[in-house]
């Protein structure tokens, strides 16, 4: 059984990882059955405890430009016990006046573990002129379950 969230269900993601420790930490290319039957590929995972894999992919605008790409960037572990976790969503569109430098778009999933905040997982991107999509999808593989 596997489930997918995006940037606007940190509730669910926090049910997750919360109670967890992110044993791996990995950036590549891996084979998932994504949220679309040809999304077939994530661009990072990270392991919990438990046997969990969370499979992470940004949005592929899918153009020959940039516009709705959000690439990984960065993943840790978390060697504590996870208590909260909080999604930060700060996109960026061509619409959006320069504001000193800022050219680029942010989707990070912190979590609080012995009273420290980690950035577990970074998107960085643009959602251009908005036709092409934005942020991530985190798709969760039970270990009970087996991968899919």
């Amino acid at each position: 059984m596997t489930e997918t969230y995006s940037q606007n269900d940190t509730r669910e993601i926090a049910d997750v990882l919360v109670g967890h420790r992110i044993v791996q930490a990995e950036k590549g290319e891996f084979d998932y059955q994504g949220r679309r039957s040809w999304d077939t590929r994530a661009d990072g995972r990270l392991v919990l405890d438990d046997g969990t894999v969370l499979y992470l992919a940004g949005n592929d605008g899918g153009c020959g430009c940039s516009a709705g790409c959000y690439p990984l960037e960065k993943v840790a572990t978390v060697d504590n016990v996870i208590t909260s976790v909080r999604v930060e969503a700060d996109p960026h569109d061509d619409d959006e006046p320069w504001d000193g430098g800022r050219e680029r778009g942010t989707y990070r999933i912190f979590v609080i573990a012995d009273n420290v905040e980690i950035n577990v997982a970074e998107f960085v991107g643009t959602d251009g002129n908005g036709y092409y999509g934005t942020g991530f999808a985190l798709t969760v593989v039970r270990a009970s379950g087996g991968e899919s």
